[in-house]
């Protein structure tokens, strides 16, 4: 029987971007419309087991997302030039 969670898929994703080269910033959009954006690789943690992603802030605080709550990935609009 085929496995029907999504949040491998999700994991995947965000694990995609960060590796990406050049970085291009998203946004984590989680199933109650929170946002959190990802300006840099660095403040953002994949646990692969457990399917969750922390994603560190400024002040020391960080957030820690279930997979299962997270929405499609959203790209930052490019500054103008």
């Amino acid at each position: 029987m085929p496995d029907l969670n999504p949040a491998p898929v999700i994991v995947a994703k965000v694990l995609q971007r960060l590796a990406e080269r050049p970085f291009e910033p998203f946004v984590l959009v989680r199933s109650n419309r929170s946002r959190r954006e990802v300006a840099t690789p660095d403040p953002c943690t994949v646990q692969h087991f457990s399917r969750r992603i922390n994603v560190d802030h400024d002040d020391g605080s960080f957030v820690t997302i279930n997979a299962l709550h997270l929405a499609p990935i959203e790209l930052l609009p490019k500054p103008a030039a």
